[in-house]
């Protein structure tokens, strides 16, 4: 890993934690509500959700929205250098993982991509959808081959320029409070 994304990663977590809850609440109210109004949202039945940390846009109230409309939520469950996306019902059937991400204890495993949404995390966006992770190289290899719809969700001030690497893929889109970024416009 380089000495730069290192200190990308750093900084970008130093810059989220300055955030006051009464700021971040409202950021996240307005990407929420950008997320929500997509069309690609409205129409999608099955979703793979990461669930947020402290640190992250919050997905939380996202999940429980699309488990209260009947819609399918699957969460990452890391095993190797892979992720499966596990079913779940609600967010009590998740528990912290090594990683320190709640992940579900069990679920049926999704396997049929097509036409889901993806909620992609990431430290820091540029606005074509690279992205900083946190350095596992999970999405990236599952992105890899993935065919439904990406979408990054981030803070618009950790938006920016972000180091590429030959095996980096980029999400569709990246939602952020002040609007979405898209390849396609």
């Amino acid at each position: 890993m380089s000495e730069h994304k290192k200190q990308l990663r750093r900084e970008m977590l130093a810059l989220r934690r300055s955030l006051s809850e009464n700021v971040r609440k409202d950021i996240e109210e307005r990407i929420y509500n950008n997320l929500v109004a997509m069309p690609q949202v409205q129409n999608c039945r099955t979703f793979l959700v990461y669930a947020s940390s402290e640190i992250e846009v919050d997905t939380r109230r996202f999940i429980k929205r699309l488990l209260d409309e009947g819609k399918t939520v699957a969460i990452p469950k890391c095993e190797g250098k892979l992720m499966k996306f596990l079913r779940i019902g609600s967010l009590g059937e998740l528990v912290k993982s090594r990683f320190g991400v709640d992940e579900p204890i069990s679920g049926a495993e999704i396997t049929d991509f097509s036409g889901t949404v993806c909620i992609v995390p990431a430290l820091r966006f540029d606005k074509d959808g690279f992205r900083l992770g946190w350095g596992g190289g999970f999405y990236d290899r599952f992105l890899k081959d993935y065919q439904g719809y990406s979408v990054g969700i981030c803070y618009e001030m950790c938006c920016g320029d972000v180091p590429k690497d030959t095996f980096d893929i980029e999400t569709d889109i990246v939602i952020t409070e002040n609007g979405i970024y898209s390849r396609d416009f």
